[in-house]
Order: structure tokens, then sequence, then C-alpha cells
């Protein structure tokens, strides 16, 4: 298994957050991995420790480019990858050392799979408790499989992974397009919306030991921003509005629409499950 894995980790004033996240990185146990460190025009001292690092691993690669905004970072860094598949970690998040070997293994062992899903949990920095929902209640995890039809419901409602979740084969920026760069927040939302649209397959892996991305909760993270993130919401409502394809498949789930609402609901919400209720309910039903 030599597959190059692209890392894509983009830095706007977040420095104090970055070097565990790189070490997150270093300590993968797959090793055949570039990482694309993209300083997005901050003004603490990332260029200071990203540099470092470049002389740490020649695995580390460094963009310092004019303030755009995450996309615009993401973007950028999608530029200069060239390993087949794509992870994507904010400067403030972690991968756990068997995320990527696992998913990797998955995604060439199965044609199929388009997007490998791993599990995420949150963490806040003055709490090492690990949640399956956030604070503000966020939705638990979703378990999305290549073979599921209901996908787009849940994207109606709620973007069903975080991005660092997914290892994304690359050829899908060239089918779906990069992220919309006019999107100040919830860009990953649209673009996975867009990948459902060109049936892109999405596959959970499911629970195994150290294979998660940790999202860090703090009192700068921009989900935590209300103004920001209203703001980000009506703008990505009115895009997905005017998205064609969008239009397109609601009417003709509207007009083809003949299934028992209560069913339809009862799919959705399985969705939405945590995997440990499904060990539990496994376990009960033995």
């Amino acid at each position: 298994m030599d597959s190059l894995v692209s890392i894509i980790v983009p830095c706007y004033n977040q420095a104090h957050f970055l070097e565990e996240a790189l070490q997150s990185v270093l300590n993968q146990t797959y090793k055949n991995w570039e990482c694309i460190i993209v300083n997005d025009g901050s003004t603490d001292n990332t260029d200071e420790i990203a540099k470092k690092w470049l002389l740490k691993d020649n695995r580390f690669k460094y963009i310092n480019k004019k303030n755009g905004g995450l996309s615009s970072a993401r973007n950028a860094g999608l530029k200069l990858a060239i390993g087949h598949y794509i992870q994507f970690l904010d400067s403030d998040d972690l991968l756990e050392k068997e995320k990527i070997k696992v998913q990797l293994i998955e995604l060439l062992n199965d044609n199929e799979i388009d997007i490998s899903v791993s599990g995420y949990r949150y963490f806040d920095d003055n709490c090492e408790k690990l949640k399956i929902m956030g604070k503000n209640n966020f939705f638990p995890e979703v378990i999305l499989s290549k073979d599921d039809t209901d996908i787009i419901e849940v994207l109606k409602i709620k973007n069903p992974m975080v991005i660092s979740a997914p290892i994304y084969r690359k050829f899908i920026f060239e089918k779906v397009g990069v992220f919309d760069e006019d999107l100040i927040s919830l860009e990953d939302w649209d673009f996975h919306t867009r990948c459902v649209l060109h049936k892109i397959k999405f596959q959970h892996i499911g629970n195994y030991k150290e294979t998660r991305t940790l999202i860090r909760l703090h009192a700068n993270s921009m989900m935590r921003n209300k103004e920001v993130m209203n703001k980000a919401f009506q703008l990505f409502v009115k895009k997905r509005n005017e998205n064609k394809l969008f239009i397109q498949r609601f009417s003709i789930e509207k007009q083809l629409d003949k299934e028992n609402k209560h069913t339809k609901f009862k799919r959705t919400i399985k969705l939405f499950i945590p995997p440990i209720c499904f060990k539990l309910y496994k376990n009960i039903k033995r």
C-alpha cells in the first residue's frame, strides 16, 4: 500500500494549536503522505512554526498566501497537492494515529467508494473527555453508506460530517469543483451537497480504534460565532436554492415520492443514530 495521501492544513492565526495538529500528522501509522501547511495571511507566528516543521520532516510543505478565507486556503493546498487521495485537517484539530491507514485500506479494497468517512468526536480545551455531541447540541455522528439513497435528505438538514472525517479521491475535485470561496463558512456542507448531486459515493468506516478525527471546541471556534454562522447559513441556503441540480433532484422526488411518510421518517432518523447504539442493539439481541 504505497498511495500518496495529501494532507492539507489551512491556518489563520492559530499558531498556538498548529504544532499539536502537525504532530498528529507525524504520528500517523501510514507513512506515505505529504502535508501542505497553508498560512492564510496570519499575523501571529504561524510562519515561524511552519518553517520549523519543514526542517523536522521533508514531507511537510508550506504556502504563505494573502488572506482569502478558509475555502481559499484549502483550494490553494489542492493546487499544490500531488497525492491521489486528499485529507483536510484544520489547524486546531487532530487526527488519531490509525485514521489514514484504515480509511485508505477501505478505499483501495472497494472501487465503488469515492469518499471514506471516519468517526469523529469533539473535545474542549479544558476538558479531556471526548463527546459524540458537541456544545449547542450538535447532531450525533451520521453513518453513511455507499448504498444509501437518503443522503440528500440528511444534507437538507445538516452537513453529515466534519471536514477532516473524510478522505477523498482526488478526482472528485475535478468532477465536482473545489470549495466555494464566496462562502465564509459551511463551504464543506455546500461541497458535500454537490458531491451527492454528482452521485459521489460515501462510506463510513465504523469505529475502529484510533481512527477518529478530533474537533477542538474553543473560544475562537467559528462555529461559536453566531453572527458569522447565521450570515454564512443565509448565503449557503441562497446558493443551494439556485443550484439547478439541487432544484431538479427535489422536483423529481416530489413527483415520484409515494412512500409512506412514517417509513421515510424512520429511515432518515436512522442515519442520525450514533454507532454505539447499533452495537448495544446487537448485544441485546444476542
